[in-house]
């Protein structure tokens, strides 16, 4: 009987009423426990109606940008080719040349605005969805 190893004594079981205890379980928090504050809930509820509007504004933004494009980019590079057209043609009518010019800035101009307004309201790597399909 020398080559038997003596085991250690088993510990005795957990009675089953203590497992099923959940008072004990969790860290005691005093007599406050769980309370629902109320500004919290409002600012998560409006933080969650800001990303949704967010969300819409930039699909509306996303659908109508090709329209924009559409008209403003042919209306600019027009307004700039009679621009230049209109300094060697008419060099001494002002008119002609501000309103030309004044117009191919603004084509430009307002494509530019709609592109940083998109990337604002993005708020995320939007190049790429820039560059399809132009």
């Amino acid at each position: 009987m020398d080559n038997l190893v003596k085991f250690p004594k088993q510990k005795r079981a957990v009675p089953s009423d203590r497992i099923l205890d959940v008072k004990n379980r969790y860290v005691n928090r005093g007599e406050r426990g769980f309370q629902l504050l109320p500004w919290n809930i409002f600012l998560n509820v409006l933080i969650f109606l800001a990303g949704c509007l967010r969300t819409i504004v930039l699909t509306l933004l996303l659908f109508f940008r090709p329209f924009v494009h559409l008209v403003c980019r042919p209306l600019a590079s027009l307004m700039l080719i009679a621009f230049i057209v209109c300094l060697f043609a008419h060099p001494n009518d002002e008119r002609l040349y501000f309103g030309f010019a004044g117009f191919s800035f603004l084509g430009f101009f307002i494509m530019h605005v709609y592109d940083k307004v998109l990337m604002l309201v993005s708020h995320g790597d939007i190049v790429r969805i820039f560059n399809v399909g132009m």
